[in-house]
């Protein structure tokens, strides 16, 4: 039996206002084993004059475990008005526990201005509750902080999940020949617990700044601290008399943690220079020591169901299939001063191994103490729930829900093969992978009457380790996106991992913007492997939904 919870309205002047859902699975002991679970979010608007807004409310929610991506609360009536509790039910994606939220307005509509007091998010899976405080102005002309625009952390059971920090951020121009710049300069620092959102190098300890040879030191204070760092993207929007700029380094410092980290660049960001790209995604320099051992601990964590049959007397054996080969063979012992794997309990192991790289499968073995063939008798089981395994260097999480009776087996290659269905990258596996790599981009526009388009198109890439930031599709003297055309585009980005989706989209400026796009093919020059994201659709304001910009995902 499969169990679809909804707890939603389906009615336009009723919750969000949809009149259709989408719903996750549940399996009997209600744990979300979708993509997404469903919150209960309730916006307190504050109880003073003039307090309700028509603006457009936007939010991002971080967590342990990624982020949402950006959401709307819809007005949709009159909610957002004074002292008034507005209630939705939304789906986010499976980040919990939550860290933070970034909130912001368009600053549009009747009544730009508004006065958030909190934002509370129930969990309708776990029930737990997190807050979110403000109690105060998106404005530009009322209240404290001036601004549409701000980050609050998350409060759980009474405890802040992040601590307000100030990053100084020092940036060393080269001492080359026409390195400094004129430009605007932007950074996005990214950490543990995810990323500062855009930050304008605006204000410096020098009047000119970036000039050749010259360190710039900018301060933002009552930022979130991200805790450790793995990289930063910084670029330039190639305005004023001489853009091109070279960067020598980015350090950041971070002021709760007391620790610098150091972003070496070393590259131009310039149309007419290297590769002609005006932004640069740069792997923390910190993080070079964290090279992968020949050696290493693996913890195994095993859980004996909970059936009245499921222990066992004798021992366990479980074998890794990495992507560096296969492991010794792990016995796990049983005896009769210290029992293992009886009924319902839980036993951690722990082995010094080769490191095997990512463990895509286990064999698991049931075998008798005294390893003779005497003692294996019929019928005799032992039934894992589920095998929890480890590597402590890097400390990632392989999950393998077994669910499985293991025989007693004489002969020791006499075993069962359980694939991973669960990892958990630690911080600082990801923060190793970050190194460049050349993806190349192709894009295949439609062959039909007016599919090409005359606008300014921009890609970004969303894979396992985070996303490219939006890149623009240019070249010289060449005339781009034609009809039935296949352009590519080579793009330096940080290891993104297992890509996800990539999101399309242009201005609409131009004599003819409408486009139809085909297909957007990826491939990751570093390791060979292509993924294709078909369209099919229509990015024009007079055709099909209107949309100017598609969501693909790749095809299965």
């Amino acid at each position: 039996m499969y169990t679809f919870v909804c707890k939603c309205w389906l009615a336009r002047d009723m919750g969000d206002g949809l009149t259709s859902r989408v719903f996750n699975v549940l399996d009997a002991d209600s744990v979300n084993i979708g993509l997404k679970i469903l919150y209960e979010v309730t916006v307190v608007t504050g109880d003073i004059s003039y307090a309700g807004t028509d603006t457009g409310i936007f939010f991002i929610l971080f967590g342990s475990n990624g982020c949402s991506g950006e959401m709307q609360l819809d007005k949709n009536g009159d909610r957002f008005e004074i002292g008034q509790r507005d209630t939705f039910i939304m789906e986010i994606p499976d980040i919990a526990p939550l860290r933070k939220m970034r909130i912001w307005t368009d600053g549009e509509g009747c009544r730009p201005d508004w006065f958030l007091e909190e934002i509370i998010m129930k969990n309708l899976t776990t029930q737990e509750v997190t807050t979110f405080t403000y109690n105060d102005w998106f404005s530009k002309q009322w209240g404290d902080k001036l601004t549409l625009e701000w980050e609050m952390p998350a409060m759980i059971d009474g405890e802040q999940m992040m601590d307000y920090t100030t990053y100084t951020v020092q940036v060393k121009t080269s001492d080359i020949g026409g390195a400094g710049t004129d430009a605007n300069v932007f950074l996005i620092i990214f950490g543990e617990n995810g990323d500062t959102g855009t930050l304008p190098l605006k204000v410096s300890n020098r009047s000119n700044k970036f000039e050749r040879d010259k360190l710039d030191v900018f301060d933002f204070p009552d930022v979130l601290s991200l805790g450790d760092l793995c990289k930063v993207r910084v670029w330039h929007d190639n305005k004023g008399i001489a853009p091109g700029w070279h960067l020598e380094y980015i350090d950041v410092e971070d002021s709760i943690m007391d620790k610098i980290y150091r972003f070496q660049c070393d590259r131009w960001l310039a149309k007419k220079e290297d590769d002609g790209q005006l932004l640069r995604e740069l792997a923390c320099a910190n993080n070079d020591i964290l090279e992968l051992k020949e050696r290493t601990s693996y913890e195994i964590l095993t859980i004996t169901s909970d059936r009245e049959d499921a222990e066992t007397k004798e021992n366990v054996f479980v074998i890794f299939e990495g992507k560096k080969g296969r492991s010794k063979e792990f016995l796990l012992e049983n005896s009769s001063k210290k029992r293992r794997f009886l009924r319902g309990a839980t036993d951690v192991f722990e082995f010094s191994s080769k490191n095997v790289g990512d463990i895509a499968a286990i064999c698991v073995g049931h075998c008798p103490k005294d390893g003779k063939k005497s003692s294996v008798k019929a019928d005799v089981y032992w039934h894992v729930e589920e095998i929890v395994v480890t590597e402590m260097e890097l400390n990632n999480k392989y999950f393998f829900r077994c669910n499985a009776k293991i025989p007693l087996r004489a002969k020791k290659g006499d075993h069962k093969v359980i694939e991973c269905a669960k990892v958990i990258e630690s911080f600082a596996s990801k923060a190793r992978s970050l190194v460049p790599v050349k993806y190349e981009v192709i894009i295949v526009t439609g062959s039909v009457k007016g599919a090409g388009t005359d606008a300014n198109v921009l890609l970004t890439i969303y894979g396992m380790n985070g996303d490219s930031g939006k890149r623009a599709l240019k070249q010289k003297y060449r005339n781009l996106f034609e009809r039935g055309s296949a352009d590519r585009f080579y793009l330096e980005i940080l290891e993104l991992g297992e890509l996800r989706k990539v999101r399309v989209e242009h201005d609409s400026k131009g004599f003819s913007p409408g486009w139809l796009v085909e297909r957007v093919e990826i491939t990751n020059s570093a390791t060979g492997v292509t993924t294709n994201f078909p369209c099919g659709k229509w990015l024009d304001k007079e055709k099909g939904d209107g949309l100017t910009w598609r969501e693909l995902f790749p095809r299965n």
